[in-house]
């Protein structure tokens, strides 16, 4: 692993070398990135962003928000210049902001990285491709479950068992995490995508503490105690757990859903190319190293075999191979957001009645 760790080094030192006369020719160039914050935006400012000025003297701004408020600008300005040139959304946002016509497709001659990709990584239309992978379970607060005499979860199911009522939080639909979680109870109730009152009905019945609709949140609840369980993604657990706090993750017995976050090129860009040559050095094996493993989530790019293969602990935190990509459900957002309202309008009369 050090080994690899140093090659890793030299070759991002290279790749940040290039002559100052490149930096200079293109100073004159600001795009405008439109991303999550916290520590997903830690690591594209590190592994990727500030290297990349580095090396073209091209300077990046970047906003920070949620992927539906991001959506919303690309729309209302549809027809003027475009509030972003580079665009980080989640799997299901990507799906609606391919349907509203404010994505732009992908130049394989620029985006050379593309061909490195896993297939289910890249967009069967272009546009747009897959930063990272990660996986929608259970975490749960080891001491608190253990002091209750209560078994860590193995099943979804685990979340109705009485003995746990009051101490799980629910995500609300409003985020990635709470549609995650009503398709796969829709799923494993008859239904599908189309029908996210068949998950909602069943949902009601958890006797929860709380419905969040931030992960801010649910990491205090979780690390005090007030809560035990909550469906959540692997990439937050592992986090805590990092940082020596008893939270554990589990990929329930029935199979955990599968998220992507994107990247993508903005319609209307003022900077179309130099966006692309942005994007490109997102998806390259270094900076797609130092970002999977600062998170942790599993990389998008083929490149990396050799390195995850020699790092086991990596896999345990992460979807990190092919093989981990294909036991994860991969939701059909597009068939989901055109039942988007109704989903929603029958969880506020179910679940916040």
């Amino acid at each position: 692993m050090k080994l690899l760790h140093r090659v890793a080094a030299v070759a991002i030192a290279l790749t940040i070398g290039t002559t100052a006369a490149l930096a200079q020719q293109r100073s004159d160039v600001t795009l405008r990135v439109a991303s999550f914050a916290g520590p997903f935006g830690e690591a594209l400012q590190k592994y990727a962003f500030d290297l990349f000025t580095r090396r073209t003297g091209i300077k990046v701004e970047v906003q920070f928000a949620n992927p539906a408020d991001f959506l919303a600008k690309m729309i209302a300005s549809r027809g003027r210049e475009a509030p972003f040139d580079v665009v980080c959304l989640d799997d299901d946002v990507t799906a609606a902001a391919v349907g509203a016509g404010v994505l732009q497709k992908l130049d394989p001659s620029i985006v050379t990285n593309l061909k490195h990709l896993y297939p289910d990584a890249v967009n069967k239309d272009g546009y747009g491709a897959t930063l990272f992978f990660f996986s929608f379970g259970i975490a749960y607060n080891k001491d608190s479950l253990k002091k209750a005499g209560v078994p860590e979860p193995q099943s979804w199911n685990d979340l109705w068992d009485p003995r746990l009522a009051g101490r799980v939080s629910v995500p609300d639909i409003i985020n990635i995490q709470g549609r995650d979680f009503v398709v796969q109870m829709a799923r494993m109730n008859g239904g599908s995508e189309a029908t996210p009152e068949i998950g909602i009905d069943k949902i009601a019945q958890i006797k929860a503490h709380s419905y969040y609709t931030a992960s801010s949140t649910l990491q205090a609840q979780l690390e005090s105690g007030d809560v035990w369980v909550a469906p959540w993604n692997n990439m937050r657990a592992a986090s805590m757990s990092d940082r020596r706090l008893p939270i554990g993750f589990a990929t329930p017995k029935e199979g955990a859903i599968g998220n992507t976050d994107t990247v993508s090129l903005v319609a209307g860009s003022r900077h179309p190319k130099e966006a692309q040559m942005l994007i490109n050095d997102m998806l390259d094996p270094f900076a797609q190293l130092g970002m999977a493993k600062l998170l942790p989530t599993g990389p998008s790019t083929t490149l990396l075999a050799a390195v995850i293969a020699a790092d086991p602990d990596w896999a345990r935190k992460a979807p990190v191979t092919p093989e981990a990509h294909k036991a994860l459900y991969l939701p059909d957002w597009s068939v989901f957001n055109k039942n988007l309202k109704k989903a929603t309008d029958h969880w506020n009369r179910v679940i916040h009645k």
